[in-house]
């Protein structure tokens, strides 16, 4: 779906490399890889009460690591997990927070993000040293049809994009400015601790209200779902926040 107000992302900032992309069914995933996974993974997904959502947990943390081994030619295995969550502060194996890995190979860290959304993910991941943040997001066209969702979720330039709108496309706008706040917000590294109420994706360049502008040069983008493989009724976006240059 095209949204209202979108550059075209090679608009936004210079061509850079850009991260990987890929979709994937989790009711596809090998579930007798979860081997491959950290202890504080497994202990994570042991702390969601039902097996089907234990498996969904599984089966994007085992996903991922085989998107970064193809992506890198490293063992899915042999990926050294590296969270970071700042709410509780924590760094390293902690199995939840910005998925991030370090490579025996390589020096630097990787970067990645995933998203599920019913029996879809979707992941992105990349090695180049000047990204400093990903965030990928998916969800249903209908997710956002609910009355509330306006004044829990959007800022006023948001809902004048809305109000803008052709009646017909009002749902699916709505979803699609939520999955790019989502994104923003996890390649911001800080997720929903930050009130996504105040982060404005009416532009070209995501904004938090009140607050100097974001750090880092950013590329925010809206996915075409058939060009990942995901159904049509998905939307989706990819926010990359790279180091401002010099």
């Amino acid at each position: 779906m095209a949204l209202p107000n979108r550059a075209p992302a090679a608009a936004l900032m210079p061509a850079e490399p850009v991260p990987s992309l890929d979709a994937i069914r989790l009711s596809g995933v090998d579930l007798g890889l979860a081997h491959l996974l950290d202890a504080a993974e497994l202990d994570r997904a042991a702390t969601f009460r039902s097996p089907a959502l234990q498996n969904r947990f599984l089966a994007g943390r085992i996903a991922l690591r085989l998107h970064i081994s193809a992506l890198t030619g490293e063992d899915p295995g042999s990926l050294i997990a590296d969270y970071a969550c700042p709410s509780c502060r924590n760094h390293g194996d902690t199995g939840h927070g910005i998925p991030q890995y370090r490579l025996p190979s390589h020096p630097g860290r990787l970067r990645a993000s995933l998203s599920r959304s019913g029996d879809w993910c979707l992941l992105a991941a990349s090695l180049d040293q000047d990204v400093e943040g990903i965030g990928v997001d998916i969800e249903d066209g209908t997710a956002a049809d609910f009355a509330e969702f306006q004044s829990l979720a959007l800022t006023a330039n948001e809902r004048r994009e809305l109000h803008n709108a052709p009646p017909a496309l009002g749902v699916r706008l709505q979803t699609g400015l939520w999955v790019r706040k989502e994104a923003v917000l996890k390649a911001l590294g800080t997720g929903l601790a930050q009130d996504p109420v105040l982060v404005d994706v009416s532009g070209s360049q995501p904004a938090v209200l009140g607050q100097p502008p974001l750090p880092g040069l950013w590329n925010l983008e809206d996915i075409n779902p058939a060009s990942v493989g995901l159904p049509d009724n998905f939307i989706a976006s990819r926010a990359v926040r790279r180091a401002a240059r010099l």
